[in-house]
């Protein structure tokens, strides 16, 4: 079973036929070989761009192979944070004391989360005083995108990184997209927000927040924002207001889907 689902995600990346896969009922020990099989230096995939979701506890694997598309929704929120920079909006005491890219494998979730492992499309990582130069074992903010999925998928993501890391991530972004009929592609973003408790032996409150991106809203409504606590997990350095935030513009991120989604010969759904 692990070589036909290897085999399966190899062709999917190597072809770039499809953006995700999903396998479920997989065996842990399955799995693993499926991993180790993807990590070979031999089978030279490591150098393609593609993310493991392990939810071990549900036995469910999810393999997303980014696209042109997929990839637009990180273009945006670092276009919304290299805005702050360049308006003021985000002091200089931010540079270099929180770190903006690509995800790597975390797998060290915690509690019933043990056996996880997961790969975000974008991670904000604080670094962690008295000198601001070490990051933090998780990031405070992580970016997923992707085909829309099922309401209960959407939520086992959230919840993953959020109370699998005790709280620690403080915000989770998802930006989904949908297909219509006529070629249409519409989109949504969700941002999922955790309040750690004062007493760690405690489960994190969360609460999420739905924003329609494409087709826009008849009425607009206010684009959302990350406050600096959010982002510094709890700790900002000095010089920073834990109560100032950084606006994603959701207009922005309209704008560069719509591009994308023309650029892949589809219409964007307004």
């Amino acid at each position: 079973m692990s070589d036909k689902i290897f085999q399966e995600i190899k062709e999917a990346i190597e072809t770039r036929k499809h953006d995700f896969l999903t396998f479920h009922d997989v065996d842990p020990g399955d799995y693993d070989d499926v991993i180790h099989s993807l990590q070979h230096p031999a089978n030279h995939l490591e150098r393609r761009s593609f993310r493991i979701h392990w939810f071990a506890g549900e036995r469910y694997l999810k393999v997303v192979i980014p696209s042109d598309l997929h990839e637009g929704a990180g273009v945006w929120v670092i276009d919304e944070i290299s805005e702050g920079l360049a308006r003021g909006g985000i002091p200089q005491a931010w540079v270099r004391k929180i770190s903006v890219g690509g995800s790597p494998q975390y797998k060290n979730f915690i509690g019933a989360y043990k056996q996880y492992s997961k790969e975000g499309d974008l991670t904000i990582v604080p670094h962690l005083p008295p000198d601001w130069t070490e990051e933090a074992k998780y990031p405070s903010v992580i970016l997923e995108c992707g085909w829309t999925e099922s309401a209960e998928h959407l939520k086992q993501d959230a919840t993953l990184w959020q109370k699998g890391t005790g709280g620690n991530v403080r915000v989770v972004i998802q930006v989904k997209f949908y297909k219509r009929q006529g070629g249409r592609i519409g989109a949504r973003a969700w941002i999922s927000r955790t309040k750690p408790p004062r007493d760690p032996s405690k489960t994190p409150k969360i609460s999420i927040e739905t924003y329609e991106v494409l087709p826009p809203p008849p009425v607009a409504a206010a684009s959302p924002a990350i406050k600096f606590e959010e982002f510094f997990a709890g700790c900002c350095p000095p010089g920073i207001d834990p109560d100032e935030h950084v606006i994603l513009n959701l207009d922005n991120l309209r704008a560069i889907s719509r591009r994308r989604i023309r650029r892949r010969g589809n219409i964007p759904d307004e």
